[in-house]
């Protein structure tokens, strides 16, 4: 129950934040998304800062733990990309506002939650480059590749696809396939 109230409250701010930003976002307008009395929110978070911290925190775990689903399946490398990819989109539509935040309004981030930011995307960088070395490693993939390479390749057509195709093109991620991209991105790496 606490739980499950905390989790609320946090996709309540992932909406207000991503709605009016970090500035214009009132614990009034959280509270009331939440369905909840604003106090309710101080029962658990001291402030608008440090929901703001949790609710990124929560973001990341978020994303780590779908980047993780897909490469845990069974399946080559394209399988599991696509995997990615499809949670990808996703996730960039239900976090779109608060990506927005963290480039536009850094200000508003602490020295600590920049931090965590920088270590969990060496994590996720890390989890597609051990994919990328076990694509080798398999065959799929060209002997002698530099895995750190193809993963920024990997990492940067992914982002700007999807950032291409949601932020620009308006497009439902629904009804975002990205096979061709994936067919495109590997074939350059076999």
């Amino acid at each position: 129950m606490v739980e499950d109230r905390r989790e609320n409250i946090l996709y309540a701010a992932t909406d207000v934040f991503s709605k009016y930003g970090f500035h214009g976002a009132k614990m009034e307008d959280i509270a009331k998304e939440a369905k909840i009395g604003k106090g309710t929110i101080y029962g658990y978070f001291d402030s608008k800062e440090s929901l703001f911290y949790e609710m990124v925190k929560q973001g990341i775990k978020e994303y780590e733990k779908g980047l993780n689903k897909a490469f845990d399946i069974d399946g080559d490398l394209e399988e599991q990309l696509y995997t990615m990819c499809r949670f990808h989109g996703e996730y960039i539509n239900k976090y779109i506002g608060i990506s927005q935040i963290i480039v536009m309004e850094k200000e508003v981030l602490s020295k600590e939650l920049m931090k965590d930011i920088v270590v969990e995307k060496a994590k996720l960088f890390n989890s597609i480059k051990n994919a990328v070395e076990k694509a080798i490693h398999r065959g799929e993939l060209r002997s002698g590749l530099n895995s750190e390479l193809a993963t920024i390749i990997i990492i940067g057509s992914i982002n700007q696809f999807y950032g291409q195709k949601i932020f620009y093109e308006k497009k439902d991620y629904n009804n975002i396939d990205p096979k061709d991209l994936i067919e495109m991105i590997l074939e350059g790496l076999k």
